[in-house]
């Protein structure tokens, strides 16, 4: 038999340790991770914000006062726009329909934007109609006072707000079991009004109302700071800075009232 019948295939070496790793390296670069792992566990869960990481807390609460910030800085120049235009004020109180269109434009855009809370930027949209609505409505009401007056207002509720803000982050008590009474000195505090509406004026009643709804709405912003960071959602900072602007805007009204009761008298 001649040789070539018994030639022998060549031998193949099997691949290295360090060959294999590369291979293994190149498969993971040819199949990305999916984009649902690269995700922060915290927002692959229904957690509140308190639970999640400090990042995302320090994320949730910029974003939170960035939009209060920005609401409130409409509601200034809203207000301001009213009170130094005489035709616009005019037309304004000529037109009281438009207040009313304004408070049920209010509660209109104010629950589509929490049905819609999580939904980008349909919610940020429904927040800039709900901040509109409320702006026009404040800026008509404090173009009828004293611009001294509004400015104190102004002043005082910021002052405040910070105050509280700042007390809120520090302390280590929860306010939130609060919020059941709070809740139903609310309703107290409504009912008070609706009746005082039939009744004859009286200064000493709209002075307690007053000084009753701003104590009140300062206990709601001491609430409703650490609410939002243990019953919201990292994706509802819409929903939690309505809440806080509410509680800034009632507060401001009843310093308001407080301090225009104090220059008649």
């Amino acid at each position: 038999m001649s040789s070539a019948a018994h030639t022998y295939a060549p031998t193949v070496e099997p691949p290295s340790y360090n060959d294999a790793e590369a291979l293994d390296g190149m498969a993971n670069y040819s199949t990305p991770e999916p984009r649902e792992s690269q995700i922060p566990n915290d927002f692959k869960f229904s957690t509140n914000v308190s639970e999640c990481d400090v990042q995302i807390r320090q994320v949730f609460l910029r974003k939170v006062y960035s939009l209060l910030c920005m609401q409130l800085l409409t509601t200034f120049l809203t207000g301001a726009v009213i009170y130094n235009n005489t035709a616009i004020k005019d037309w304004c109180l000529n037109n009281m329909w438009m207040f009313f269109v304004s408070i049920a434009g209010s509660f209109g855009f104010m629950i589509a934007a929490y049905i819609k809370s999580k939904s980008y930027p349909y919610n940020l949209l429904l927040l800039t109609g709900f901040t509109l609505c409320e702006s026009y409505g404040v800026g008509l009401a404090t173009s009828l006072f004293d611009s001294n007056v509004v400015l104190q207002a102004v002043l005082i509720t910021l002052i405040v707000f910070l105050g509280l803000t700042i007390f809120t982050f520090q302390t280590k008590y929860d306010f939130t079991q609060w919020q059941g009474w709070a809740s139903g000195a609310l309703f107290a505090l409504l009912g008070f009004g609706i009746v005082g509406m039939f009744l004859p004026y009286n200064s000493g009643m709209e002075v307690f109302y007053s000084w009753a709804g701003a104590l009140l709405f300062s206990v709601f912003i001491v609430i409703d700071t650490q609410m939002i960071m243990k019953k919201f959602h990292p994706d509802e900072e819409v929903s939690a800075t309505i809440i806080l602007y509410l509680d800034v805007i009632n507060l401001f009204l009843k310093v308001l009232a407080i301090l225009s009761n104090r220059e008649r008298n």
